[in-house]
């Protein structure tokens, strides 16, 4: 057998083909093997999903169907939106890759009147006009299970982009468990209206709080004298507790031990109470209300007998009388802006004005094993207020004397926290003994005859096991305040056309359903945090800008001042003729041609300062295109040309030994 050496060209043919061959081989191979994989190279890793997210994912048993609607105009014309609209598209396609099959994802693009904008629309989609003409472009998400269950997000709100993994997750977690969450009440206040007025032939009406809530979940009341917390209870809201046993502590203990979500509303001195007495709490009674023992075991406390005031925060109220009004900022009523809530927390991150009145001061234990997440907090200029000195005869507190002895401790005091993490019981002797049952006990031995044959006691069911210790991170939300629960303090009510209309002019009520939300949506969401962006800017340019920005509008000003006097001059010069129209003297008109000189020069200098802004930024823009684009290929072509160099030389080397 002979083989036929082949010329350089067929040698060269053959070895394009089989590299070709070699390329789409090993494609399919990658594609069917590793065709899932993928490496998130940006910066905070916006495209890798947490644990929580991917347990979300793990638990889904039915096909969810995902309609991204985006419109492509809406790209092309703002591009800002088109970074954000390819983030959410290769997020949502990280989601159904991680689904194994249980998501189908579409990609649409809703054209104008299209049948896929009717979809779009029909879902509850929010259109928006993209110019004068009206046409519409969209930004959503819609979705679908098995059984036509429906969640939306409307339009994707670029303010929201750090929280695009937790809203997408939510959405999910809805649709994939649709059951309505349950809350169980446990208060002292008249939440859901007030019995005292029902008895007096009045309405009861709930507070706003619970109006905004009730449609959104089941509120089931419970007892205070509760011996369990039902299981079907998601999330237990505790507010004011003044009057609960042991027996009662211990079921919101191990409730919360074995992984329920607890919400909790305490107060040093709740002005509800005080302007809502009832036959549980007639006046004179004490205002306070705490969990010392059960805050205790899960690291933190609250603070007895202090509020917190803030000479920011203040609100503003008449220390007078109706007819002599004294405005005065009363220190313990706090009206608390966005930089007093804490924006990396999912419960407070959109609200931007929360209302409470003589809050309690909630601060972690030192040897805590949880973790202490302030999530609404005074500024530094505040202090602690003994509870005394709001409690006055008379109920006025002395709100100038407040204003005089106040000195700024210098540091943030929290107001609400959210706490989690692992946590003893804070009965470690053992469940406690039911007093009432063992009163009701002795006094029926105590009223039987001696002699009578003795009667066996009906056996009590025993209960479930003590947990001494978190079966999994405890999740609770403590508030040190009441007051923010009640409406005099975050709605307004208004007549409108003979119907009252209730306006919110504090973000309470969504505090309150954020929480909620949170709360329920288990501990996978609960571990999502809030992510990066996907706009990168230029930050070294941007500071650039900003200082050239400040040198532009400090001239700016100041030719705005040398303008402005310019003009008084020239009036004044002018009114000196005495009327209008009249001729002004030579030596006026010299004046105002020298004012117009200074008007060019300072109008010059505003455009050197806006050229030198240009120069700066267009100089450092084609340093970073330089290194972007042209120095690797430029380093590239440099080593490839010394590596072909070295190998010449080599081979030359090699042909001299050789010969």
């Amino acid at each position: 057998m002979s083989f036929f050496p082949l010329s350089r060209r067929a040698a060269g043919i053959t070895g394009l083909l089989a590299a070709a061959i070699l390329f789409v081989a090993v494609n399919v191979i990658a594609n069917r093997t590793v065709g899932g994989t993928r490496i998130d190279l940006s910066q905070g890793k916006l495209y890798t999903l947490s644990p929580g997210t991917r347990a979300t994912l793990s638990k889904i048993d039915e096909k969810l169907v995902l309609r991204f609607y985006f419109s492509k105009k809406l790209g092309d014309e703002i591009p800002s939106y088109g970074v954000y609209g390819q983030r959410v598209r290769e997020l949502l396609q990280e989601y159904t890759a991680a689904a194994n099959g249980k998501i189908e994802l579409q990609l649409l693009d809703p054209l104008p009147f299209s049948d896929v904008e009717d979809r779009a629309v029909a879902f509850g989609l929010q259109g928006v006009p993209l110019d004068q003409g009206g046409e519409q472009v969209y930004f959503g998400l819609a979705a679908t299970n098995s059984t036509d269950d429906q969640q939306v997000i409307a339009f994707f709100q670029p303010e929201r982009e750090r929280f695009l993994e937790y809203d997408l997750t939510k959405l999910i977690h809805s649709l994939a468990f649709p059951k309505k969450t349950v809350v169980g009440l446990i208060t002292d206040l008249p939440l859901e209206g007030d019995l005292m007025a029902a008895m007096q032939g009045q309405p009861m009406i709930p507070y706003q709080v619970i109006s905004q809530i009730k449609p959104l979940y089941d509120i089931q009341d419970l007892s205070e004298d509760l011996d369990v917390v039902p299981d079907n209870v998601d999330v237990l809201m505790v507010a004011h507790p003044q009057h609960l046993t042991d027996k009662t502590l211990y079921a919101i203990d191990q409730y919360v031990l074995k992984g329920g979500k607890a919400l909790v509303f305490v107060d040093p001195n709740s002005e509800t109470q005080q302007m809502h007495p009832s036959q549980l709490n007639p006046p004179g009674t004490p205002l306070d209300s705490n969990l010392e023992k059960l805050f205790k075991a899960w690291g933190v406390t609250v603070e007895p007998k202090m509020v917190a005031g803030d000479r920011r925060a203040a609100r503003r109220v008449n220390a007078g009388t109706a007819e002599h009004v004294v405005a005065m900022d009363y220190l313990a009523w706090l009206s608390l802006d966005q930089t007093n809530v804490n924006h990396d927390d999912l419960i407070t991150a959109d609200l931007s004005h929360v209302n409470m009145a003589s809050a309690g001061i909630v601060d972690p234990l030192p040897d805590a094993k949880t973790s202490f997440t302030p999530l609404i907090t005074t500024s530094v200029d505040s202090m602690a207020i003994p509870v005394a000195k709001i409690q006055v005869a008379g109920g006025v507190p002395d709100i100038g004397g407040l204003l005089k002895d106040f000195q700024a401790g210098g540091k943030k005091l929290a107001l609400a926290a959210h706490v989690t993490g692992p946590a003893a019981t804070a009965f470690p002797d053992g469940p406690p003994k039911d007093e009432k049952k063992d009163a009701a006990a002795a006094k029926d031995a105590g009223g039987k005859d001696a002699a009578a044959p003795a009667t066996p006691a009906p056996a009590t069911p025993p209960g479930p096991p003590q947990l001494k210790n978190s079966a999994e991170p405890i999740n609770v939300v403590v508030v040190g305040d009441t007051d923010i629960l009640e409406d005099r303090f975050w709605v307004q009510t208004q007549d409108f056309f003979g119907q009252s209309v209730v306006i919110p002019v504090a973000n309470n009520g969504d505090f309150v359903a954020n929480a909620i939300d949170v709360l329920s949506g288990g501990n996978d969401l609960i571990s999502l945090r809030s992510r990066g962006t996907s706009a990168r800017p230029f930050e070294l340019i941007v500071d650039i800008q900003r200082v050239a920005d400040a040198r532009y509008q400090a001239t700016e000003k100041d030719l705005e001042s040398k303008l402005k006097d310019t003009q008084d001059k020239i009036k004044q010069l002018r009114d000196q003729g005495g009327r209008p129209g009249a001729a002004l003297a030579a030596e006026q008109e010299q004046t105002i041609d020298s004012f117009r000189g200074d008007m060019i020069a300072i109008r010059q200098q505003l455009r050197q300062v806006q050229l030198a802004l240009r120069q700066d930024i267009t100089r450092l823009q084609g340093v970073t295109e330089f290194f972007d684009i042209a120095f690797i290929p430029i380093v590239v072509g440099v080593v490839a040309m010394i590596v072909g160099i070295v190998r010449l030389r080599r081979r030359k080397r090699h042909a001299d030994a050789v010969s």
